[in-house]
This record gives C-alpha cells, sequence and structure tokens, in this order.
C-alpha cells in the first residue's frame, strides 16, 4: 500500500526508506547534556530521588518527582513539586501540605507509599475542571498489585479517583495520554514476561521487564493489556517507557526507554569500574543493585502500539565517575519533551530532563538534554557520496522543506522521480548546503504538479544528514 504524508515525516524509522536503492545509515543521534537545573539536597530528599515528571501548563512548567532514601526502613516515599517559568530555573515552593520532622515547610504534596507517580494534563475537552490532572500510581491492595488513578483541579491536591488496572507489575513509570485525534486515552505500564517461578519478577533471573499499553474512550472501561510490537525487535529489558506526544506534530508518539542490563556475575571489569565500593554495598541488599547497569534508547510510534524501537543508546551514563555506571542512570524525565530557547536564543531546541548521582550518598542532580527540532535519529551521509531513496509515495501540499545539515564541502541534491523510478523533468535540486530546520527547496518546476500522484525522492548526500521533510501549503504561511 502507497504510503500518504500530510505534513511532518520525520526519519525515526524506517517505513519510507527503500533498502535496495538506499546506502545512507538511519541511526539514533546521542541527546546533549546541557547544564544543571537541579539539585535535590534538602533533609526529606533522600538519596534516591527518581521517576520525574515535567509537564507544561499554560506558561508554567510543573515538576513532579518521588524522594526517599534506599537505607530508610521502612520505606517512605515522599512526592515532591517544583515549578519553573522557562523550563530552565526551577523553584521548589513552601507548601505547607505534609509534616517532615515536625515542620509542613517543604514542597511534599503526598508522603507515605505513593510509587511510580506519574502526572499527565489532560487535554480532553470533555475533562471536568476537578479532573484536569490526572496521577498514575501503584498500590498493593488486598495482597494484589493494582494502578490507581488520582484526580487534581490545581495540580498539587490530588484525591484518589479509580484503579484502572490489576494484577500487573506497574513499579516503574506508568504513563496516560489522551489522543484527541482517537477520542481515547493510551496507558503504558510495566510487565513482566518469561517468569519461570513464582518468586518476586524483579529478582528473578529469566524474567523480562516489559512495557504494555491499553486504551479506554471513557476513562471507566478499558481493554485488557497488551505488549507492546517492535517489529522482531530483540527481547531485552527495558526498565521505564517515558512515552509521550511530540511536541510538533502529536500524530507522532516518542518513548525513550531506559534499558535494564544485568550481567550474571561479578567480572574483572566491575573491578575497575567506577564506584566499587558503594557498588559492593549496594550487593549486600541484593546482587542485581551492584551488577545492573541502565542506559536509554529511542523508540517512536503513530498508532501506541507498533514500535520502531533503536538498539543504539540516545543517552549513555558517560565518563566513568565515582557515582555513575549504575542502575538507575538515563532515566529521562516523564511527562514531554519540550522547546525551550537555548542558551544563545537560537530556536527549535528540545529538552528533555535526566537525573544523576541515584543509590549514591550524595544529593541526586538534574540535568536538562537538548537535541535539534526532529532531531532524535536522522539519515547520514559520510564525504563518500550516499543515496538516500524512498519507497513510492504520495503527498500533499505545494512546498517541499527539510531538515538538514551538512559541511561546507558537502551538501545534498533531490531528485523527484516517477512511481517506476525515472526521473521526472524539472524536479531536480541545486545542490542544497548548510543547516537548517526548515530549509524550503526549490525546482525548476512547481511541486504542487505532483501533489496527489505517486513519486519516489531521491537524496544525493555527501557529508550531511536529513532529520525529516516537510510537506507545507504556502497560503498557510
Amino acid at each position: 500500500m502507497t504510503q500518504h504524508i500530510t505534513g511532518l515525516f520525520p526519519f525515526w524509522d524506517d517505513s519510507l526508506i527503500d533498502r535496495r536503492f538506499t546506502d545512507a545509515d538511519l541511526s539514533v543521534n546521542r541527546l546533549e547534556k546541557k547544564e544543571l537545573v537541579l539539585t535535590f539536597d534538602s533533609p526529606w530528599e533522600g538519596n534516591c530521588t527518581d521517576f520525574f515528571t515535567v509537564i507544561k501548563d499554560g506558561d508554567l512548567y510543573r515538576m513532579y518527582y518521588e524522594a526517599w532514601s534506599y537505607l530508610d526502613s521502612p520505606l517512605c516515599i515522599k512526592v515532591c513539586y517544583a515549578e519553573s517559568t522557562d523550563g530552565i530555573h526551577w523553584d521548589k515552593p513552601s507548601l505547607g501540605i505534609c509534616e517532615f520532622n515536625g515542620s509542613t515547610d517543604n514542597n511534599i504534596i503526598i508522603s507515605g507509599i505513593p510509587d511510580n507517580f506519574t502526572v499527565m494534563l489532560d487535554t480532553n475537552p470533555s475533562c471536568p475542571q476537578s479532573m484536569r490532572f490526572k496521577a498514575l500510581m501503584s498500590y498493593v491492595e488486598g495482597g494484589e498489585n493494582t494502578l490507581r488513578c488520582l484526580v487534581s483541579a490545581d495540580g498539587i491536591h490530588f484525591e484518589y479517583h479509580s484503579t484502572i488496572s490489576k494484577n500487573f507489575a506497574y513499579d516503574t513509570q506508568n504513563t496516560l495520554h489522551y489522543d484527541h485525534r482517537q477520542n481515547k486515552y493510551f496507558c503504558f505500564i510495566r510487565e513482566f514476561h518469561d517468569v519461570e517461578s513464582s518468586n518476586d519478577p524483579r529478582f528473578n533471573e529469566t524474567a523480562i521487564r516489559g512495557i504494555r499499553v491499553f486504551e479506554s474512550s471513557d476513562f471507566i472501561n478499558w481493554t485488557e493489556p497488551v505488549p507492546l510490537k517492535f517489529m522482531g525487535c530483540e527481547d531485552y529489558p527495558l526498565y521505564t517507557n517515558v512515552v509521550s506526544k511530540y511536541p510538533y506534530d502529536d500524530r507522532y508518539y516518542i518513548g525513550f526507554p531506559s534499558r535494564y542490563v544485568e550481567r550474571t556475575s561479578w567480572t574483572k571489569n566491575y573491578d575497575r569500574l567506577c564506584g566499587k565500593e558503594m557498588r559492593l554495598e549496594r550487593s549486600k541488599l541484593h546482587p542485581r543493585y551492584g551488577l545492573v547497569v541502565t542506559d536509554c534508547i529511542f523508540m517512536c510510534s503513530t498508532n501506541c502500539y507498533d514500535w520502531y524501537r533503536f538498539d543504539e543508546a540516545i543517552i549513555t551514563p558517560g565518563p566513568e565517575k565515582d557515582t555513575n555506571w549504575v542502575y538507575g542512570d538515563c532515566y529521562p524525565s516523564c511527562g514531554g519533551v519540550y522547546s525551550l530557547p537555548s542558551a544563545n536564543g537560537e530556536p527549535d531546541d528540545l529538552s528533555i530532563y535526566v537525573f544523576e548521582n541515584h543509590w549514591m550518598n550524595v544529593p541526586t542532580t538534574l540535568y536538562r538534554y537538548s537535541c535539534r527540532k526532529d532531531g532524535f535519529a536522522s539519515v547520514k551521509a559520510p564525504y563518500k557520496k550516499k543515496t538516500l531513496r524512498t519507497k513510492p509515495f504520495s503527498f500533499e501540499g505545494d512546498e517541499l522543506c527539510i531538515n538538514f545539515r551538512s559541511s561546507a564541502r558537502g551538501g545534498i541534491t533531490v531528485r523527484i522521480l516517477n512511481e517506476i523510478g525515472n526521473p521526472i523533468s524539472g524536479f531536480t535540486s541545486c545542490e542544497i548546503f548548510g543547516d537548517s530546520t526548515d530549509r524550503i527547496i526549490d525546482f525548476d518546476k512547481d511541486i504542487s504538479e505532483l501533489a496527489g500522484k505517486t513519486v519516489i525522492f531521491e537524496f544525493s548526500m555527501s557529508d550531511a544528514e536529513i532529520y525529516s521533510i516537510n510537506f507545507k501549503n504556502k497560503e498557510s504561511k
């Protein structure tokens, strides 16, 4: 079936690439670490501040996170709140809600066991004001794992609403989204599969952490959760899902799951790896707390069920220091990726937040990471000329723009072919070079002549990469 493209098409998967005629490479792009935005050194924040959610509510950014210590007995998890007007400078307001050490002068909104807490801002036009914010949390009820939904009008004071799922693990940041195109809610949760014993699957060497999705049209009746489909990819453990809508085009869902890597035994590499002493100390609680390391990968979907997943990491723990290469590295915040002005005022800077210093007896820190618009993955060519050719497709629009960059010597030439691969007269561009997220491509003829027809695009590339193509209408500018 010929694909039809309207608007944006990012090269985050190979669905449009004709591999028979393409020798350029599709690959993920590592996110760039930027500035430190918060340090969690308040007495109630412990040494395991984690599971961040960031949502944009009008002109205000809201942050939710869990604060606890793995040394606490009994375990006491606090949900804390921070806010910002620019996404970079954050305040922890004194809310006077929960008591800690005899004082309510803190930013705690819930205290006790509200584990795996994640918040979404409901954009459903039928949603009552009192339920504008919805939070998910795991809860053991009568010995049974459940996923509870809490609701709030102001994003700070939450109350129980309903239990939306039972009998799965939920020990992660479970995410919830409203899709206005389908008028449905989609929820992504943790699951375990290949469990070969009745023991706790978290400590079962055969159990594989995975992700399931289920849906509801009324937020009352929910379908049975089903595993995400990764089109035959290797089945390795994914600890989180971090699914959100892409801010520039909400037809696309993106995810940044943390990949859980548990090696079977202590080797000489662990003796050389940073943080050996703390690693051995954590191993006393359970060997996996010392053996496991985590990183982060990128995945995308247009229907929430079928996903294209890159196996190369989009975030790694980075150069070794005493507090990284541990279980808990590379956990991005849930709740979305946002376009913030970069430090030098350049546009189209996408930001995501990642915490560091998990499991350590030092304060957790939160850093902003960034990439260019549409820049999570791209098709790349070295200096030696390569080709990207698409499968036959049709499009709407009368202007073609590309998000690309090249070296001064390199560049891209675009040629449009008919459905059997023959060049169409008047549709070969000049050499395109530069670095732009929205470069108009000029042809001798108007590209609107080809709208609705089946065509093939061929990009000849040298020392360049393409992030996305975008079909626009001139009159809509």
